[in-house]
């Protein structure tokens, strides 16, 4: 039995696709004309509509997933196992569209199909094989995500740039990545020569890029602590804070009749190390002084102790050394033996003493002195003799 025009024109107002009301018509019974003029009630028809994704499409919607989960895009292996996982699952899920009658109201209802981005987050989810990578981005600043970003960007500016310096250093000026990289570096290069730091030109670059794509940069105290355990230092002629360093070890080294780089000089690039990591001189400092008290009495050893050098120790008899025997005082050094003589493991000698002392060292015989006393008793013994009145 055929529908009429006006049962068409009824269906059609009620949402029916031609489709629908051919089907409709073709599973009516047959009959005569006149029976065509009166309304049929539709039947109840469900219909499925899968709703598959090109490859294009598939491509763009599993990147999309990746790069929001993962924070990078799927790799081609991984593009190999899931472009055909989510078309059968689209197929598996398909849209059902399903039309039923009450009376003369027709109601279409459209259920099911698939969320493709809900199902395949689901799918990381749940695949061990994802699940580090999960708690990796779980706890991980997103910020780091977006530069590793950008670090793709200016690789791929350096490849392209195929060792053309021109291109390579407009790749380091025009990207966030190469912009960021540079100013780290120069930060680098400036803290190095402030604290006298020994690095290449290649292990600043280095440490720039390490520091660069972990951040670090971001947290002044993280940036600090990562250059001290990356500095290293010289024991001789060092610069910056190690080089004023230096200078104040050597004086305290010498003023307690030690030679700093015979003494420590295998020790120095650590201490300058540590003192840049926060530790103080004093402590070094310390340690020279203990060296110096060795065979002290302890007395002597005590002065030290609380930070007295054997220069200001030994400043009395050595005033009075250069005085007996007419020497500028500035010539004693530590390490003079008659100097060192009036201070031993045993006793110190009474500045009395160390004068008469003095008088039988073989320079005094040349003072004004010496020479004044001999004068005197020549001229007494004359006297003695009657030859001076």
């Amino acid at each position: 039995m055929a529908l009429s025009e006006a049962m068409k024109a009824y269906y059609r107002k009620q949402g029916k696709t031609e489709a629908e009301i051919a089907a409709i018509e073709a599973a009516l019974p047959s009959g005569d004309d006149d029976a065509a003029d009166k309304p049929v009630k539709p039947k109840t028809t469900a219909t499925r509509y899968p709703s598959v994704s090109s490859p294009t499409q598939a491509t763009a919607l599993i990147n999309k997933v990746f790069q929001d989960v993962l924070k990078r895009p799927a790799t081609a292996a991984e593009m190999k196992k899931w472009k055909p996982l989510l078309k059968d699952a689209q197929e598996k899920n398909a849209s059902t569209q399903k039309y039923t009658v009450k009376g003369t109201i027709g109601t279409q209802a459209t259920t099911g199909g698939l969320d493709a981005d809900t199902w395949l987050l689901l799918q990381l989810q749940q695949d061990p094989e994802y699940k580090a990578e999960l708690d990796k981005v779980k706890f991980t600043d997103p910020y780091l995500f977006q530069r590793q970003l950008d670090k793709k960007l200016y690789d791929d500016a350096i490849a392209a740039a195929a060792g053309d310096a021109t291109k390579i250093a407009e790749a380091e000026s025009t990207t966030t990545y190469g912009r960021g990289l540079k100013d780290l570096k120069d930060a680098i290069e400036t803290a190095r020569l402030a604290a006298g730091a020994e690095l290449t030109d290649l292990e600043v670059s280095t440490l720039a890029q390490e520091a660069y794509d972990k951040g670090l940069d971001r947290e002044r105290n993280s940036f600090n602590a990562f250059l001290d355990s990356k500095f290293k230092f010289g024991a001789t002629d060092a610069k910056g804070k190690a080089g004023e360093q230096l200078a104040d070890l050597q004086k305290v080294a010498a003023s307690n009749g030690l030679d700093l780089q015979k003494a420590f000089g295998t020790q120095l690039p650590n201490w300058f190390a540590s003192i840049n990591k926060g530790e103080s001189i004093e402590t070094y400092k310390k340690m020279i002084r203990d060296v110096a008290k060795i065979g002290m009495p302890q007395n002597i050893a005590s002065l030290l102790d609380n930070g007295i050098d054997l220069d200001a120790i030994y400043s009395p008899y050595k005033n009075v050394m250069a005085s007996v025997l007419e020497i500028n005082p500035a010539s004693i050094t530590l390490n003079d033996p008659v100097l060192r003589g009036a201070i031993t493991g045993e006793k110190e000698l009474p500045i009395y003493e160390f004068q008469r002392q003095l008088r039988k060292d073989a320079r005094w015989q040349y003072t004004n002195q010496a020479k004044e006393e001999v004068s005197d008793v020549a001229l007494k013994v004359l006297r003695d003799f009657g030859f001076q009145g």
